[in-house]
């Protein structure tokens, strides 16, 4: 019996032996690869269904089924368990044959929580499911700022992070500039800060005619009682909404929840647009693009994309889902779990006509102009890489080009960074920050060398390395990637370096097999690619360098105290008003006042005064 048969009839023997349970199917190759993850809430029927030659399959599929020679199922509790399991497996394997999207974030939501006695508003990646109140998802974080800073401006609410259950002495420097009632000092009521707290709800909510009638009536009822700075201060509240809610131009008369997701095809490429509808007005939009597409049907594509967004803990479901194209009942029916997700019915539907025809049209176009406008990136940038090949070169254009750049000023917070473009756009996956381990001395190549061997000494290189200066420095970085056991092919890695002449700055790439540099022909679709991935890589050393300069200078030396902590370290300020004052402040002075143990008052005294040993500090790792 040849190797062949021998894999046919153990998987044969697989598809006989599979449960009819619930659960997740992994599909993987001779090498153990995982081909595909799916999920189904009767194994046995939904696998042995891929190699039933009377069922009709996409190309994709038929190519996969040819490939497949292990079979492994996990099973699970119900389907939703299986969804979840499945979405979890997807990003962990990646398979080639499951339909990935290039958008896998997680989305930012604003968490109210309406819980306490003194809601307050903070940023979150989770769905809240108990009593507090949950809006998003915010795919921009810029409207997500825009939010919390109109927010912030009309509605003065706490910000903070202490106990507000608890009453200090004195409010922060926001109760001061009008940002805070001052809840912490016990300078509101309760009632008063949730009628204000309830405005906002409202505003998030997007029931602007209960917030105008709500800001309205406590204008006029201010003026009644005399209370004419009170008035004023809900009069411009009043005219502040007004002017946010003239810029929203789109509204639909959709009084429920509902999330519009159209797909739009190409030849080669898929882009879904998902737009959601809060009270009729559009508040928020994900574009996903489609990176393995290969002719699959819209229901396939819809449905697979309906199962990876919506699974995610983070995704809130809507009351319903309009879709751009039908579905079968059959794929209907596999999506009946959203609603025991959302613990209440979830429909879906394709409109026909009216409203939510519209919604769904507006959702396309915006489809369809994305798509346009990522064909023409996509073939400009095939284009620049082709000009990269030619002008190297190369047997084939570089799919994925790295550089690495190091920062540092002086002898402070060295620091490096390597970024990584696939097919011409950054794989922010693939980025990598260090800090320098070399500490004796400013060295450029030794710095280099480090990063190199830290990193390339298991990983395997890019299709074209670029490193951030000239002749030095690519010596330096071909030695210490032979030191790892890498044989660089030719031309594979470069340097790259802005030189001064007559004329101006030029781009010179520098390789062994150059005789001379090469000077980068400006204006060029391949020069202006190169010089983005090199500055990309400056851009992303640099903030790290400033993040790590900035962190040293706003660091409290207070939490450099054994026993100090955050909370007990705001204490102190809020007690004191400054370090300086702490300073001054006797042990006695300081565990009367800051209620702490007399020996944790001396040792911060001694650590102010300078008296005290100094504390080793942990090693920073990469």
């Amino acid at each position: 019996m040849d190797r062949d048969e021998q894999t046919t009839l153990l998987l044969e023997e697989k598809l006989r032996l599979l449960p009819d349970s619930p659960g997740v199917y992994l599909m993987k190759d001779e090498k153990g690869e995982v081909l595909y993850v799916g999920k189904s809430k009767c194994l046995k029927d939904r696998v042995r269904s891929y190699f039933q030659k009377t069922r009709p399959a996409s190309p994709r599929i038929c190519k996969m089924t040819e490939r497949v020679t292990n079979i492994e199922t996990l099973i699970t509790r119900s389907e939703l368990d299986a969804l979840l399991l499945e979405n979890t497996l997807i990003k962990k394997y990646r398979p080639r044959f499951n339909v990935l999207f290039r958008d896998d974030k997680t989305y930012p939501y604003l968490r109210f929580s309406w819980s306490e006695d003194f809601p307050r508003l903070s940023v979150t990646r989770r769905v809240s499911r108990g009593p507090d109140l949950t809006y998003g998802p915010y795919a921009n974080p810029g409207a997500l700022r825009e939010t919390l800073g109109a927010i912030s401006r009309i509605f003065p609410l706490a910000t903070c992070n202490l106990d507000l259950g608890k009453v200090i002495e004195r409010p922060c420097i926001e109760y001061q500039i009008g940002r805070c009632m001052g809840p912490c000092a016990g300078l509101v009521t309760r009632d008063e800060y949730r009628k204000m707290a309830n405005g906002v709800r409202l505003f998030l909510e997007g029931k602007n005619t209960d917030l105008e009638s709500l800001l309205h009536e406590e204008m006029a009822h201010h003026a009644r009682n005399l209370e004419f700075e009170k008035a004023a201060k809900a009069k411009h509240r009043l005219e502040s909404i007004r002017t946010i809610l003239e810029r929203q131009t789109v509204e639909f008369r959709l009084p429920h929840t509902v999330d519009a997701v159209a797909l739009e095809t190409g030849e080669k490429a898929a882009h879904i647009e998902l737009l959601s509808v809060r009270n009729g007005r559009v508040a928020g939009r994900r574009e996903v693009h489609i990176k393995n597409y290969d002719q699959d049907s819209p229901e396939e594509l819809l449905v697979a994309f309906l199962e990876q967004h919506y699974s995610q803990e983070t995704a809130a479901l809507p009351e319903e889902i309009l879709l751009s194209h039908p579905l079968s009942a059959e794929a209907l029916m596999n999506l009946a779990w959203m609603s025991e997700k959302k613990g209440e019915k979830v429909s879906v539907t394709h409109p026909r006509r009216g409203e939510k025809k519209t919604v769904i049209e507006l959702a396309q176009n915006n489809a369809r102009e994305s798509l346009r406008e990522r064909g023409k990136s996509q073939s400009d940038l095939l284009h620049a890489l082709e000009e990269v090949r030619e002008m190297l070169g190369l047997t084939r254009a570089p799919s994925s080009i790295g550089c690495v750049d190091i920062s540092n000023t002086g002898d402070s917070f060295p620091v490096a960074s390597l970024v990584v473009f696939v097919d011409g756009l950054p794989d922010k996956s693939l980025y990598r920050r260090f800090r320098i381990r070399y500490d004796r001395g400013q060295d450029d190549f030794r710095m280099l060398a480090e990063v190199l061997m830290r990193h390339f000494d298991d990983r395997p290189l890019p299709d074209l390395l670029l490193i951030d200066g000239g002749e030095p420095q690519l010596r330096a970085a071909l030695a210490a990637l032979h030191q790892t056991g890498k044989n660089p092919l030719p031309r594979q890695v470069m340097g790259i370096a802005k030189e001064r002449s007559r004329t101006g700055h030029q781009e010179r790439l520098v390789a062994p097999e150059f005789e001379s540099p090469l000077i980068l022909p400006p204006h060029r679709p391949s020069t202006h690619l190169l010089m983005r991935i090199r500055d990309e890589a400056h851009r992303f050393a640099i903030t790290y360098h400033r993040k790590l300069r900035e962190e040293s200078l706003t660091h409290s030396r207070l939490l450099d105290i054994p026993g100090i902590g955050p909370s007990r370290e705001k204490q102190l300020l809020l007690t004191f008003g400054s370090v300086a004052e702490l300073t001054s402040a006797s042990p006695e002075r300081i565990a009367l006042e800051g209620k702490l143990p007399p020996s944790l008052a001396r040792r911060i005294a001694e650590h102010l005064s300078g008296s005290a040993p100094d504390t080793p500090q942990p090693e920073e790792r990469p």
